[in-house]
This record gives C-alpha cells, sequence and structure tokens, in this order.
C-alpha cells in the first residue's frame, strides 16, 4: 500500500521521516546490509562530525550569549547551560544484566527494564554541548556525572569555576554545579529559586524529548546491540545538533512524552561556598522583584 504510487507523499513523510523519493535511494538493499551501512554512517558521525557539533561553548561572545538567554529565563546569572540524563531501553545484556537493571523503570511499568544512559549539557538554544554516553543504566545521574569527561576534565580541574551548570535534585550542589533545594519546608526565597531553576532545567528537558520525537529508534527498546548502541545515540545527537542550528522544528504529530525519574543526590551538598552562593542568589531573586507574579504569592 505504502510502495503504491497513488499513496500520498506526505503520508508516507509521516510514516518515514522522509520523502518517497528520498526513500527509494535506498530501495532494494538487503537488511542487513542496511544495518551495516546505518552502522558506518553513525560511527563516522560520532567520529568525524561530533568533535565539530557537539562542543562546550568557547569564546566570551558565545559564552555571553548563552548565559545572558539563560538569565533572561531565571534571573540568575553566568549560567552556561543545563545538564539532564535520559535512559534509552535495552534488551536484556547477555553479560553484566545487574548493571543495566533500571530498578524505576521497573516499578513504574511493572515490567523488569533495562536501560543505558545519555547526559548532556545543554545550551539556551536546545543544543547539546557535551554528551556522556553509554553508562549503564543503575547508576545514577550523580554516578554517571562523577564518571563523564566533563566532571574529569573540567570540574575537577576547576575549569568551569565562575559559571554555573544547572542541574536538577538528582545532581549534587558543587562549586559550578547549581541544584534545587531538596529538603521540607522550603522558605519563599528557596521555593522561588527552585523555580526559577526549574525553568532552566525545563529547556534541557524540552532538548531530550525533541531528541527522542525527531529518532523513533529512541522512543521504545532498542533492539541494536549493545556495543553498537553508544556510537547509534551519539549519532543521533550529533543529528539533533544540526537539526537545531538549522532552525529545523519537530512535526506536532510526532509528540512523546519524556518519562525519567528524578532521585535526590546521596552526597547532596559537596561545598560550603556554593550552598552560600545558592544562599545569596535565593535571597537576591526574592528581593529584587524577579519573582513578581510567582504562584506562591
Amino acid at each position: 500500500m505504502v510502495s503504491s504510487p497513488d499513496y500520498p507523499d506526505s503520508e508516507f513523510k509521516k510514516a518515514f521521516r522522509m520523502s518517497k523519493a528520498t526513500f527509494e535511494v535506498r530501495f532494494g538493499l538487503g537488511i542487513s546490509t542496511c544495518h551495516k551501512l546505518v552502522l558506518e554512517v553513525c560511527a563516522a558521525l560520532k567520529a568525524m562530525v561530533m568533535p565539530k557539533v557537539v562542543r562546550w561553548p568557547e569564546g566570551e561572545d558565545a559564552v555571553a550569549a548563552i548565559a545572558s538567554h539563560f538569565e533572561a529565563i531565571s534571573g540568575i546569572s553566568g549560567i552556561v547551560g543545563a545538564i539532564y540524563t535520559t535512559h534509552i531501553p535495552i534488551i536484556a545484556p547477555k553479560s553484566n544484566v545487574a548493571s543495566y537493571y533500571n530498578r524505576r523503570h521497573t516499578e513504574r511499568n511493572q515490567k523488569t527494564s533495562y536501560s543505558m544512559t545519555v547526559q548532556c549539557i545543554v545550551d539556551s538554544t536546545g543544543a547539546f554541548t557535551d554528551v556522556c554516553i553509554g553508562w549503564p543504566g543503575s547508576n545514577s545521574d550523580e554516578e554517571v556525572l562523577e564518571k563523564s569527561a566533563l566532571y574529569l576534565h573540567r570540574g575537577v580541574p576547576g575549569l568551569i569555576q565562575g559559571q554555573w551548570v544547572v542541574g536538577g535534585g538528582s545532581f549534587p550542589l558543587m562549586d559550578w554545579m547549581l541544584v534545587p533545594y531538596t529538603h521540607q519546608n522550603l522558605t519563599w526565597a528557596q521555593h522561588m529559586f527552585n523555580e526559577k531553576v526549574a525553568g532552566v532545567r525545563a529547556v534541557a528537558r524540552d532538548a531530550f524529548e525533541r531528541l527522542k520525537r525527531r529518532w523513533g529508534c529512541l522512543q521504545k527498546r532498542t533492539e541494536v546491540k549493545l556495543l553498537d548502541l553508544p556510537t547509534v545515540l551519539g549519532a543521533c545527537c550529533v543529528l539533533h545538533n544540526i537539526c537545531e542550528r538549522s532552525g529545523d522544528t519537530v512535526d506536532a504529530d510526532s509528540a512523546f512524552e519524556l518519562f525519567d525519574d528524578d532521585m535526590v543526590a546521596e552526597n547532596a551538598v559537596r561545598s560550603s561556598a556554593a550552598a552560600q552562593a545558592r544562599d545569596a542568589i535565593a535571597h537576591n531573586l526574592l528581593h529584587s522583584g524577579a519573582g513578581t507574579g510567582a504562584s506562591f504569592f
């Protein structure tokens, strides 16, 4: 039916995310050949293109533009990115099963679930500036962060000092990581701060939602081999950035609701200086009028 010349091109594009003419260029390939070629292209994208399009902002102007946009959203200065972690469902692996076991997804779905993590920093435009792909799904957001190149090569050496990356409550408060208050009985200032931080984090969450809406292979349990999956995921992130920076929108009919369960970091506060800075930011937000119209007033 779909191959019929009378089948509408608009309906074909909805199903295959490309025109019939484009699809026919691939027509006649065997499944195994096509699979091999897809993996080769993904590997090339990850190895050759990713370093060019998934990059930490460089230069004062680039950093200032991102910080200005985030400040317009939150009233908080110095934010250069928002961090978010998503899980890609996988078939039960043949080895290290326990490390890929996702307890939260299992409890929510009432079905034994396994996953691989994708953790990214997102700039104010929704593009990824740092990616950490491939850690097993049993790892917490905090644990994935500690294994990432961002943490080891930028965070630990102090290369992000004077700037903030915003995370959720599953990340620790550090000298360069700004996260919401997670204790009970928040003050007005703390509640306002959390609302503002949530607005920044929404930029990252929305970017991941668009990533999964663009690439249907990320919306369900993948059958890609575990060894090949990081390469495919890396290619998806590369293509996401190209689309975002080209102004390509995601079709409204490809809606996908993102589910990722937040946990509270075990070591929630790692820096007393960062705790004082967060308190000062919260105080300034409350008394500067940045929260006028907030829902709790």
